[in-house]
């Protein structure tokens, strides 16, 4: 993965969500995924929470309905990924 000018920035977009966790709970030793603030602060998104098996599972399901993903298709990570680059390609985005 490399850093690209623009919005779409994944370096960049890391940076904040690295800004936006709490500061000691930071580590490699702390899980990467976190529960959200249901609170609106500007300074810190995430709760010194791991975010749930189940409720990964949900929102993967939530996004890929969102993204147009055939609701009878099982999905898997692999599954998920393929059609996220054929529909990347087909919209002629520029990979980063």
């Amino acid at each position: 993965m490399f850093g690209t000018s623009g919005p779409r920035n994944p370096v960049l977009i890391y940076k904040l969500y690295s800004n936006m966790r709490p500061s000691d709970f930071s580590s490699d030793q702390h899980p990467f995924y976190l529960a959200t603030r249901k609170i609106d602060t500007a300074f810190q998104w995430f709760l010194r929470q791991q975010l749930g098996v189940n409720k990964l599972g949900q929102m993967l399901k939530a996004m890929a309905k969102d993204a147009g993903f055939p609701e009878h298709k099982r999905i898997t990570n692999h599954s998920v990924r393929k059609f996220l680059v054929q529909k990347l390609r087909n919209s002629n985005i520029p990979p980063t």
